[in-house]
Order: structure tokens, then sequence, then C-alpha cells
């Protein structure tokens, strides 16, 4: 009897024919893949804190760009090792359904917070190209972070209720509470689906202005002249960073978990292959939370030139530490 209930629970699992039939390469493979994002990830995101911590004056981008970051640190650090667990089956053998409701709490969070973080970052940058000066204030843009944030995790609490440890100790969705889960997961499709039309539209109003990022100001003074070209090209430069960063989160992130909401509100009895499909579309999100930060630095020369004045300054106090020991 014990062991019809294990299996009805396994075959009620989506992910079930993949962990069980698919080849272990396939499974290694998908574990490489989570702990090289997590090695990039982790220390490239904390740099981007770190290098926020030494600015002066954030601008209201600058706090979106530092919230993105939080979410990704967070991501990477709680869901990444979980992942691990669940496919490599040893999750079954000791942890509580406490973290399984964890687990996919911080998921679901880290997902609307990094979506409405991303269309704020557009509607900024649209404002940017188009008026020359952004929409918000640091402080007001710091504030909507954190709202986004704790709106985040309200939307993402019915996990601590949708999810739990199946009988066999399995971390996924209670059958159980089918209707409550297309209910909440159909909140989450409007919003991602909104964030996302909003933010592509934004970046469509701003390609006719990149014409015009280098055009001559109305003065008569050089000086003046140059600086303005410098700091419209900077402006240019952040918002293609910032497009890109929006490109990585749609293909890796948004159009993955619409699919996954999708068919998570119709029957789960699929295939092998498709199984495979849907585990790895649902862990490409953590390809945004490395690519980040390898985007700043290869496109925000600003970042880079923070980013290295931070090493140099880490270095320059050792060495005076050093000397003051001798």
């Amino acid at each position: 009897m014990t062991n019809d209930t294990t299996e009805i629970a396994y075959d009620n699992t989506l992910e079930h024919p993949v962990l069980h039939f698919t080849p272990e390469g396939f499974v290694h493979g998908l574990h490489a893949f989570i702990a090289l994002a997590m090695l990039l990830g982790l220390p490239g995101n904390i740099l981007v804190v770190l290098v926020h911590r030494k600015i002066a004056t954030p601008t209201a981008t600058d706090w979106v760009v530092f919230y993105l970051a939080v979410c990704d640190i967070v991501s990477l650090a709680v869901c990444g090792p979980s992942y691990m667990l669940i496919t490599s089956k040893v999750w079954n053998n000791f942890m509580p359904s406490f973290f399984c409701s964890l687990h996919f709490m911080i998921m679901h969070t880290c997902y609307i917070a990094s979506t409405s973080l991303i269309t704020a970052s557009a509607v900024i940058r649209r404002s940017v190209m188009i008026t020359n000066q952004e929409p918000m204030s640091a402080r007001k843009s710091k504030l909507f972070g954190a709202i986004s944030i704790l709106l985040a995790i309200g939307l993402g609490s019915p996990s601590f209720v949708l999810n739990k440890n199946s009988p066999s100790g399995y971390c996924y969705y209670d059958q159980q509470k089918a209707q409550l889960q297309t209910i909440v997961y159909g909140v989450y499709f409007l919003i991602i689906l909104i964030s996302n039309v909003v933010t592509c539209v934004c970046y469509l109003n701003i390609i006719p202005k990149f014409r015009n990022a280098a055009r001559i100001a109305p003065t008569d003074l050089g000086n003046i002249n140059d600086a303005f070209i410098r700091t419209r090209q900077a402006a240019r430069k952040a918002t293609i960073c910032l497009a890109l960063v929006f490109v990585v989160f749609l293909f890796s992130q948004a159009v993955p978990v619409i699919f996954m909401i999708i068919l998570n509100a119709s029957n789960h009895n699929v295939g092998v292959a498709m199984s495979t499909l849907i585990l790895l579309l649902t862990r490409l999100h953590f390809i945004k939370s490395f690519a980040n930060p390898l985007i700043y630095l290869w496109i925000n020369s600003r970042f880079r030139n923070r980013a290295r004045s931070l090493f140099q300054r880490s270095g320059n106090n050792s060495n005076i530490t050093t000397i003051a020991l001798r």
C-alpha cells in the first residue's frame, strides 16, 4: 500500500518522468549549469551591490539595478542548492515540507520582483532618452524598489499553502489545491504579461531617439556642447545595457514562466521528452542571474571604472594595513 501511494505521488508530479527515466548525464549537466550560475552570479551580483554602496549620489536607475542584484543573490543562494537537491533525489531523504514551501515562495517572489523592477528600468530609460531626465528621484526609486519586493513577497506567500512535500518526500505542488493554484498562477500570468508588454513598448519608443543621441546641443560654447554629448552617449549606453538585461530576462525567465503557468493550469500528463524540456526551461532563469553583472561589465564603462576603483581602494587599504603592522 505504501509503495502504491509513493508511486502515485511521483506520477502526479510534472517532473517525475525526467527524474526517473532521463539519462543521468542530463541531470549531471543540469547540476553543472546551476553550479556555474552560482559560481558566476553570486560574486557578480555581490560586486554590483558593493559598487552601488560606493556611489555618492545614486540615480533612480542605480537603485533599480541594486534591487535586481539583491533578487538575483537571494534566488541563487536559496533556489540553486534547492534545485540541485530536488533533481538529485536527495531532497526526499531529509528536507522538511516547510523548506519546500520556502523554496517556491522565494522563487516566485524573485520572479515577480524582477519583473516589476525591469519594467521600472524601462520606464526610467524611456524618460531619460526622451526628456533627458529621470521620471522619479533616487529616493522615490529606492522606495519603489523596497515596496515592489514587499508586494512580491505577499504575492509569493501562497506558496506556503500550495507547495509542500508529497507523501514520498518530493517537493512539488499540492494536487489537492489545484483550483487555488490556477487562480494564483493566473495572477502571476497577468502581472508578467502586462509588465513585459509595457517594457517592450518603452524600449520600442526609445529606438528613434538613439539616432539623436549625439546631436549637437543648441549652444556656441564648445565645452558645454562636449559635456552634453558625453552625457547623451552615457545615457545611450546605459539604456542599451538595461535593454540587453530585459532581452535576457524575457527569454530566460518570462517566456519559460508563462509556459509553465499555462502547463500547470492544464493537465500534467506529459511524456519524458516534454518533461525534460520543462525541467530545462524552468532552470533557464539562472542565466539572467549571472548574465546581468557580465552585461554591466561589458557595456557600462562607469560600472567598470567603479568596480576597478573598488578593488584598487581595497588593495591600497591592505597595503596600508600591512605597513602599519610592520
